[in-house]
């Protein structure tokens, strides 16, 4: 995923489901320094992580 389009999941008013190995997260926040991404997974929002933006796969079907 490239950092534009994080951001404008981080600020839509909709529900974008995201990916990061095979698991749903919410991104927190883009880290531009680094090309990562602040996430947690969804059932777990206390276990934040950073990890590269490619790594994150938005779910195509919705």
């Amino acid at each position: 995923m490239n950092k534009e389009r994080a951001k404008e999941i981080i600020h839509s008013p909709e529900m974008i489901e995201v990916m990061y190995n095979k698991q749903p997260i919410y991104i927190e926040e883009v880290i531009e320094r680094n090309e990562c991404a602040r996430i947690h997974p969804l059932d777990k929002p206390n276990l934040a992580q950073e990890v590269p933006l490619y790594e994150l796969k938005e779910n195509e079907t919705h």
